[in-house]
């Protein structure tokens, strides 16, 4: 009898202790989450924890601030030109073809001699004597005789009949081009370059005369 009260009294006292050691960590967890962070502390983790759409503020005003729209171009609008960068740079114009005078070669050049056309050698005097075309006129766009000439061409001949213009071998003919320009303002359409000059139609063992005469061409 004795044995079964004192097994009792074991069982009864080992029941509180189990019961206090659990009330004192219900306690204790309980304080542990109801520990509040000091005021001012963290305030960058906050301030993240703030709801979504809610937008930042300027600093030192409290004030909302807002973020643009961003609108895209309408279709068809150019791009934008760079700062300090001219719009030319960026779409340079398409090169005027039709400024430069028609070019002919060696073969087409004589057949326009052979048919009697009118030939300008746009060579410097002193080197036309040496040897030109027949028929040829000199009119160089250096010398000061250069505007008289073509005012007296532009008087007896036809500005619609073929006018060619030569001078050296050069790849642009400028000599040559600045004649024709001077045809063209007084109404000469029909003005052709021979691409090679003199050169060239020597090299082709063509006609040609000596001297400060023009010479006579076919036709003549």
């Amino acid at each position: 009898m004795k044995k079964a009260i004192i097994q009792l009294s074991l069982i009864v006292g080992i029941s509180i202790v189990l019961g206090g050691i659990y009330n004192f960590a219900i306690s204790s967890s309980a304080n542990y989450l109801s520990f509040k962070v000091t005021k001012g502390r963290y305030d960058s983790v906050k301030k993240c924890e703030e709801a979504a759409g809610a937008g930042t503020t300027i600093p030192g005003t409290g004030t909302p601030s807002v973020t643009p729209a961003i609108t895209p171009p309408a279709p068809g609008t150019p791009d934008p030109v760079e700062p300090g960068t001219p719009a030319e740079k960026k779409n340079p114009p398409p090169a005027d073809a039709e400024a430069k005078t028609p070019r002919i070669l060696v073969d087409e050049a004589f057949e326009e001699w052979e048919s009697g056309s009118l030939f300008i050698d746009a060579r410097r005097t002193k080197v036309y004597v040496k040897g030109h075309i027949p028929g040829a006129v000199s009119i160089s766009p250096w010398e000061n005789t250069r505007e008289e000439r073509v005012a007296q061409l532009a008087e007896k001949e036809d500005p619609a009949a073929p006018v060619v213009v030569y001078c050296t071998r050069s790849k642009d003919c400028e000599d040559s081009e600045m004649v024709s320009g001077d045809l063209k303002a007084l109404g000469f359409t029909n003005v052709l370059i021979f691409q090679g000059g003199f050169p060239v139609w020597q090299e082709q063992e063509k006609p040609v005369t000596e001297g400060d005469e023009a010479g006579t061409r076919p036709g003549q």
